[in-house]
């Protein structure tokens, strides 16, 4: 008797703790909203990751550096004719050059703390992802990356995503390839550009299903995302990163000139030399 006892209280205990985890287990099912953004963020991320940002960033730190070098010559003539300084104060004298340089370094402070790493560019891919994508087809474009196929396709996109940055700051007449203040940055985009160059033609044929689905499928398909996602990259992703090249030039030149007054000691040095 006293065993049966027993029994049927550990097997009561049992049964309770089975329906409290049952419980449990209901109130955060399986597809559950939290467990869809868990997902998406990561599916997110793979995809973000998967790209070499090496080009567009490369490429965006040079073109803005430059806009920071012609706009620290500006400066520095401007300050100086406004002192008085006439066509004796250019580019050969060495006071001129060390206010150039000074403010120079000014603007590279900022692209080492704003640029250089490419947080930015992750943050910006990273938005326009989630903004435009579900995580079944973030999950998607991220395991057709892995293939062969997928691969070469995504070094495309990552080669014209460079391209086009360089094209932009050309094609405003901004550009300037004899500049020999970038003249180092100039060589080490080329030689990072040489290495990803694509080398032959590449097509696609229907036989190829991974690669030529991605990009010949129907757009009444929610899992046809390649042109989608090429779409995204090439205009409004692409747009959000040339605003935020121009918002760190505008903040450089902003902080230039309120450092008018530390190249005043250049100004003083070549006064004194030429009096």
């Amino acid at each position: 008797m006293q065993k049966n006892i027993v029994v049927s209280f550990v097997l009561i205990q049992s049964l309770m703790f089975g329906f409290s985890v049952f419980a449990q287990d209901s109130s955060e099912p399986f597809g559950s909203d939290e467990e869809k953004i868990k997902l998406k963020e990561s599916a997110v991320q793979a995809v973000v990751s998967s790209h070499d940002q090496t080009l567009i960033v490369r490429g965006g730190e040079l073109m803005v550096r430059q806009q920071v070098v012609k706009a620290a010559k500006k400066y520095v003539v401007t300050w100086g004719r406004e002192r008085g300084f006439g066509k004796e104060w250019w580019e050969d004298k060495v006071e001129f050059q060390q206010a150039v340089s000074h403010l120079i370094s000014i603007g590279d402070e900022v692209l080492l703390d704003k640029f250089s790493s490419g947080d930015w560019l992750t943050d910006i891919w990273t938005e326009y992802m989630v903004n435009n994508f579900t995580g079944e087809q973030a999950s998607s474009i991220a395991e057709h990356f892995k293939t062969e196929g997928g691969a070469i396709q995504r070094r495309l996109m990552e080669w014209y995503l460079g391209e086009t940055t360089l094209f932009y700051y050309t094609f405003s007449d901004r550009w300037d390839y004899r500049l020999e203040e970038t003249r180092k940055e100039l060589e080490a985009l080329q030689k990072e550009a040489r290495k990803r160059m694509p080398d032959e033609m590449i097509t696609w044929k229907a036989g190829e299903k991974e690669a030529y689905t991605f990009i010949a499928c129907s757009p009444d398909n929610d899992f046809c995302v390649g042109p989608k996602y090429w779409k995204m990259l090439a205009i409004p992703m692409m747009g959000a990163v040339f605003r935020y090249m121009e918002d760190i030039t505008r903040e450089i030149k902003l902080q230039m000139e309120s450092e008018r007054a530390s190249i005043e000691t250049f100004f003083v040095a070549f006064e004194e030399k030429n009096k």
